[in-house]
């Protein structure tokens, strides 16, 4: 009985140290993303700012991302500061937001801020 009683215990605090993330972080916290996060990340926004090119929204290109961070909130909320080259090849730094909610239709709402020009806010 006892050594059923310590393996249980055993595996209890395994399992926890397996799925304690790296760095914690309160709930609902916002996280900077590196490595495998950030190239994820960075493959979202792309596909985001194709969407938005084939549609009504502007023409960008990701020319750098300077920094990435995600937060859950009702969905997730990715958050970019970037710099994008327009349809003009003008490279403007831009803050951008894409807010995922895949359960809605239309549920990814995308916000580009970029400096000394109005922000763009789309659904697809």
């Amino acid at each position: 009985m006892t050594n059923i009683r310590a393996l249980a215990l055993f595996s209890c605090v395994l399992a926890m140290l397996l799925f304690i993330p790296a760095e914690p972080s309160a709930l609902g916290a916002e996280t900077n993303l590196t490595g495998q996060g950030l190239t994820r990340a960075t493959l979202q926004l792309e596909l985001a700012l194709s969407k938005l090119s084939a549609g009504s929204g502007p023409s960008y290109k990701v020319v750098k991302v300077h920094t990435a961070s995600q937060q859950v909130v009702t969905g997730t909320l990715t958050k970019y500061n970037v710099d994008l080259r327009d349809s003009n090849n003008a490279v403007n730094n831009c803050n951008v937001e894409i807010w995922s909610r895949p359960w809605l239709s239309n549920g990814n709402q995308v916000t580009i801020a970029c400096a000394g020009g109005s922000s763009v806010v789309r659904s697809f």
